[in-house]
């Protein structure tokens, strides 16, 4: 099985791990002027959690997005090596793997949040954006 960005299930309250200074860090240009705009931030979400870095925002509904590759907070944006996620404060989880950092910021934009229509908590990880939409809806 795949790991998630976040192995732990996510505290209530949002994403595990601590921000760090957008400034603080070295990523290329081109990751950091695709990211930033967006409302990204840098998080280190820990190495023992099965992460490492990752971008972060939060949701208006009690959620949070993040994007990494492979663990860290640059790559190549062409590179089909990015992860997606949304995550519930409250727990749940929907990753895509195998994107670029484009289809990745897209992937957020439409990802559902981690609830099923019975209300219980989704935790997933798929190999396309399409298969985690058919699974949550």
């Amino acid at each position: 099985m795949e790991q998630a960005i976040g192995q732990e299930p996510q505290a209530a309250g949002g994403p595990v791990g601590t921000e760090i200074d957008p400034k603080a860090v070295v990523v290329s240009r081109a990751v950091r002027d695709l990211l930033q705009p967006h409302g990204f931030r840098p998080r280190d979400i820990g190495s023992g959690l099965g992460g490492g870095m990752a971008w972060n925002r939060r949701g208006g509904d009690d959620t949070h997005e993040m994007i990494t590759c492979n663990g860290r907070l640059s790559g190549d944006p062409d590179r089909a090596e990015w992860t997606a996620g949304r995550y519930g404060n409250r727990g749940g989880f929907v990753e895509v793997t195998g994107l670029t950092l484009c289809g990745a910021l897209d992937a957020v934009a439409v990802l559902p949040r981690p609830v099923r229509v019975d209300g219980s908590l989704a935790e997933g990880i798929y190999p396309s954006l399409e298969d985690a939409l058919d699974d949550i809806a």
